[in-house]
């Protein structure tokens, strides 16, 4: 699927509980990347909270809640940043925040 540069902060949760901003880099309706200082590993479960981008379609420029599962991480050592790579497994559009 096509990748939209999509750089907005927005809301994650992982390990259960523990929530973090990220910084996403970019998005497809079926997968998106982002960065994080948060240790990640592949096959982990999320929850992200973002504003989606007006060209996917479906839920257009509004917020959305997404559960997805992390397939690639990508460490940065410079930077201290973790690049990661997830599956969409679900998404709901959010009311008016």
């Amino acid at each position: 699927m096509p990748r939209v540069p999509w750089q907005l902060p927005a809301s994650a949760s992982f390990r259960g509980s523990e929530r973090a901003q990220v910084e996403l880099k970019d998005i497809s309706s079926r997968g998106l990347f982002f960065f994080t200082q948060a240790k990640l590993e592949a096959d982990s479960k999320l929850e992200i909270v973002l504003m989606m981008p007006p060209e996917l379609g479906q839920f257009g420029r509004q917020w959305v809640c997404c559960q997805a599962t992390v397939v690639r991480v990508e460490e940065n050592k410079p930077e201290k940043k973790v690049g990661v790579a997830a599956v969409i497994d679900r998404c709901e559009a959010l009311p008016q925040i």
